[in-house]
């Protein structure tokens, strides 16, 4: 199936699909399809499911408000390869007032999911900065599905400690359309505090990261990585004042073809 292609009647249920092709161009140095790319997926994933219920950008931009997200986590067996066709399926697991939880699966060419994701979305109002009552969106009510989601919830991180963060200035690369550090661009970022030989030898097995504040154009930015257990990594990203975001990374072993 070809990119940007969804599946037969995809709009009409709870569960949204939509399939990708990883393409040559877009394989990290393993052949694989990155984390980071993987992440814009889940975005854009989310973002057509919203649409397909008139909940999406395109609506609720007119009353200046918009999805953002707060809290990513994804845990994979493998990723899929360069050339091979993947579909990510998403629905949703529950909502409250403030907060909505998407799931997601990814599946490889032959249907078997290569791994789950968990998301945790708001609505804001772009002039206040402030949360909107997602209860209003009765798509959202009529549409939670009971479908499982295998993988754990996020895990708590606490104050990172590293006497020596790498430091990087918010630049123009970084920026979205909210005039903020993209939220793809921090994973980006603290991928980078790890060597190109450690991705040989290991695949991220579990990736979370939860976000707290928003980093503006210039913000001097400290990532930061605290090894709590072999192969488990808390990472941060701040400045002097503010938190903008924690995570975690697992690593674990690549099998042996």
């Amino acid at each position: 199936m070809k990119e940007n292609q969804e599946l037969p009647d995809s709009r009409t249920e709870a569960v949204y699909a939509h399939s990708y092709t990883v393409e040559p161009a877009e394989g990290n140095a393993q052949q694989e399809l990155p984390l980071p790319l993987l992440a814009k997926r889940i975005l854009e994933v989310a973002t057509l499911h919203a649409e397909s219920w008139e909940v999406g950008y395109s609506t609720l931009i007119k009353d200046k408000q918009m999805w953002v997200l707060s809290r990513l986590s994804i845990e994979m067996t493998r990723y899929p390869l360069i050339n091979e066709h993947y579909t990510l399926e998403t629905w949703i697991e529950g909502y409250n007032k403030h907060f909505s939880s998407r799931n997601f699966a990814i599946c490889g060419e032959n249907g078997t999911p290569c791994g789950y994701a968990r998301t945790i979305w708001v609505v804001i109002d772009l002039d206040t900065r402030t949360s909107v009552d997602i209860g209003q969106f009765e798509h959202i009510a009529r549409n939670v599905s009971d479908r499982p989601c295998p993988i754990a919830r996020q895990s708590r991180v606490r104050d990172v400690h590293d006497d020596q963060p790498h430091t990087h200035r918010a630049n123009y690369i970084d920026i979205d359309l909210n005039r903020h550090v993209n939220s793809v661009k921090y994973i980006e970022h603290l991928l980078n505090l790890f060597p190109l030989d450690r991705y040989d030898r290991q695949r991220i097995h579990r990736f979370e990261i939860s976000y707290a504040s928003e980093a503006r154009y210039g913000t001097p930015l400290q990532l930061l990585k605290e090894e709590e257990a072999p192969d488990n990594f808390a990472l941060e990203v701040r400045d002097d004042q503010t938190i903008y975001c924690k995570g975690r990374i697992i690593f674990r072993d690549r099998q042996i073809q």
